[in-house]
């Protein structure tokens, strides 16, 4: 059985509108306040005399990118915990001060000049996919080159949603496979906003309302301890709008497809039953708006 500590995602960032950091005497040096891990098995998961099973430390952390910093945004926020310099050191502490096995963050950008380096430093080793488009942020999973092996990746775009649409609409592929794709039948047929900032033209389209530039990470690694297991973890950021309820779904269906495919692959590989985790920013909270579209 696997025992798995996690830290709340919602804690404090380094930028975000609430207070981010404590300063000192009202100083303009920041001093990050780091979260501590909650274990899901209680406090006693590491007084127990007889170990059973394997453990490990994991995070899932929007560590915001720079590119969104905005004051405007963050109003709150002390000016100088909004600039790169400070926020790059801050965020570097706190990952530091987790002391995680694995980190699955997103909205990572400046991978190749900060992130990268800097986490190999930390004893971490990365992958990386960047967002489609123009978009300079993507997702990344960190892991201790001490605790874990990489034996297998995947990475994953969402807009290959799009393609069996165009196929479908040049007439080289059959309706049932369309739908299957889109993983929400009549996805177009949504009525919901048509003003998001990121409308490239028109949203009843499904070749436009798919095309989101949202990617994810699927890995399988190699515990380095007397179980040897392997896991795959699943990184992954879900589009945003909450008005476009729909593509989150074809999005949320497309990656347990890749995942399970994924799954097979490994076991099928590595003769085992891999543990599965999955990790993210989805963008959702229990109650949100799910609605199933017909004609």
């Amino acid at each position: 059985m696997q025992r798995v500590a996690f830290v709340n995602p919602r804690l404090p960032l380094p930028s975000s509108s609430f207070t981010r950091f404590r300063l000192r005497n009202m100083s303009t040096n920041p001093s990050p306040v780091s979260p501590k891990f909650v274990s899901v098995e209680g406090a006693d998961i590491h007084s127990r005399s007889k170990p059973d099973g394997f453990r490990f430390r994991l995070v899932s952390y929007n560590i915001l990118a720079q590119v969104y910093v905005k004051s405007s945004l963050f109003p709150h926020s002390p000016s100088p915990c909004l600039k790169w310099k400070a926020r790059s050191q801050a965020i570097l502490t706190i990952l530091k001060n987790l002391g995680a096995d694995f980190l699955c963050l997103q909205e990572v950008d400046e991978y190749d000049g900060f992130y990268k380096g800097k986490m190999e430093i930390l004893g971490y080793s990365g992958l990386y996919i960047q967002r489609s488009g123009q978009k300079r942020d993507g997702c990344g999973i960190f892991y201790k080159q001490d605790r874990a092996e990489l034996v297998l990746e995947e990475k994953m775009d969402y807009n290959d949603l799009v393609s069996p649409i165009e196929d479908y609409k040049d007439g080289s592929a059959n309706k049932d496979s369309l739908e299957q794709s889109n993983g929400d039948r009549n996805i177009h047929k949504n009525p919901a906003s048509t003003n998001a900032p990121e409308n490239r033209g028109d949203p009843n389209d499904p070749r436009v309302r798919l095309k989101r530039d949202c990617v994810g990470i699927l890995a399988a690694f190699r515990l380095k301890d007397l179980s040897r297991h392997v896991i795959v973890v699943a990184n992954t950021h879900i589009y945003w709008d909450p008005k476009w309820a729909d593509v989150k779904l074809a999005q949320a269906k497309y990656l347990l497809s890749r995942l399970a495919q994924f799954r097979d692959l490994v076991s099928d590989k590595f003769d085992c039953i891999p543990a599965v985790i999955v990790a993210g920013d989805f963008n959702s909270t229990p109650g949100d708006e799910k609605k199933s579209y017909s004609e």
